[in-house]
């Protein structure tokens, strides 16, 4: 009798060409999915289906080939927006994340003199924007680099416009209670965007559940293209959004005296959009449903556990939030490893080297939480649906062999 598979997700592993690449001959570890994943088969014949047989410019034309590119990019608006139970009509097209992210600190009119509510490890994405537009206020942090989530309440003020937070920390991995931080800003009549960057491809994710006013998401983390991201937001929040970029296809009247904006979402897409990627985060997104994204979820903690049990037993490693409970952490771990002569990224570029095994080094686009542990860059490793126990186990045989050393 066959006995059932103890990972059920391993089998995914068939569906990444990239993870067929071998460097000095030797089959890759892919463990930096944090910083851009690889792409399933389906997400690559999607955008090469788009180039090879339907390509035209879309909500233009008015021959087939528009007609069917227009379609197909629609389409992927209905998919991401059942991906996050939302409505089509709450869905921008945009970059990535950061492009999302400053949409919407445009879009708000914000002075200088605003305040923007953050944590200290927020990605430059999520904080950068406040700092030009307004003024970014963060909680504390724990020496091991946990918010001090709780602060949040003593943070909020009459000049508080927005509270900003990552659903999962890309340099800690941690799942942070969103839920509390949107209550919060709501009991005082405060919007609060969620980042879902680092979440969007780990854990289930429901806008109307959550309550956020808005949500960013990159492709490129998503099993998707480059090149793409998604804005979610409230229908009404983004109708009172000033627009972020003007020019063709989102308007729909430009005359001599006055101009009428198109509707939302598409006032925000000025431009030719990047429709294959568009096209490919559609079938990025429909793979992982057809995965399931509670098996996703639970396959991605399973993986964090193992990662953080594994590091934790090699001596010379110290692990950045580590007093994250069990079971409130993905698939991902940062950490310093205390190897003479060696910085972070030679550790990084090491293992690259040395053992074949992908992660990263340096600061992640974190500095400020760099800055405030005083740490000289650190080690990430991310997991992602292909990704096994095996792995983790080849990294930290490979990690153990660098401080013995």
């Amino acid at each position: 009798m066959t006995q059932p598979d103890a990972n059920p997700l391993a089998r995914t592993r068939a569906d990444f060409p990239l993870l067929q690449r071998c460097i000095d001959g030797r089959p890759i570890t892919h463990l930096d999915s944090a910083s851009t994943a690889p792409k399933p088969r389906c997400v690559i014949d999607a955008v090469t289906g788009f180039y090879l047989e339907h390509t035209a410019n879309v909500h233009r034309g008015v021959h087939v080939l528009s007609e069917e590119s227009t379609e197909l990019f629609e389409r992927a608006r209905q998919e991401v927006a059942s991906f996050i139970n939302a409505a089509p009509s709450e869905i921008v097209f945009t970059r990535n994340s950061t492009e999302g992210i400053n949409l919407v600190a445009s879009g708000l009119g914000l002075r200088e003199d605003d305040e923007v509510i953050v944590t200290a490890l927020e990605h430059h994405s999520n904080y950068m924007p406040w700092r030009v537009h307004a003024h970014a206020v963060p909680v504390g942090l724990l020496p091991d680099g946990v918010p001090r989530y709780e602060e949040i309440g003593g943070r909020l003020s009459p000049k508080t416009r927005l509270v900003a937070l990552a659903q999962v920390s890309n340099t800690l991995g941690a799942i942070a209670p969103v839920a509390g931080w949107i209550a919060a800003a709501h009991a005082q009549g405060i919007p609060a965007l969620v980042d879902a960057s680092q979440s969007a491809s780990h854990l289930p994710i429901d806008v109307r559940a959550m309550d956020c006013d808005f949500l960013v998401m990159s492709g490129h983390k998503l099993l998707g293209p480059s090149g793409i991201g998604v804005l979610y937001g409230k229908r009404e929040r983004l109708e009172a959004l000033a627009p972020y970029q003007v020019g063709g296809g989102m308007v729909k009247l430009h005359e001599e005296e006055h101009f009428v904006l198109q509707d939302v979402p598409w006032r925000f897409e000025a431009g030719t959009p990047n429709i294959e990627g568009a096209i490919g985060l559609g079938a990025a997104v429909s793979y992982l449903r057809n995965l399931g994204m509670e098996a996703v979820q639970r396959h991605s903690v399973k993986l964090g556990r193992r990662l953080v049990t594994r590091l934790r037993a090699i001596k010379g490693i110290e692990i950045l939030a580590d007093s994250v409970p069990d079971g409130q952490r993905i698939g991902l771990a940062t950490f310093i490893v205390h190897a003479p002569g060696l910085g972070q990224e030679n550790i990084a570029r090491l293992l690259c080297d040395r053992h074949q095994i992908l992660v990263s080094g340096g600061y992640h686009c974190a500095h400020m939480l760099h800055h405030r542990l005083k740490l000289e860059g650190t080690v990430r490793a991310s997991t992602h649906v292909f990704n096994t126990e095996a792995d983790i186990d080849r990294l930290a045989e490979a990690l153990t062999e660098i401080v013995e050393v």
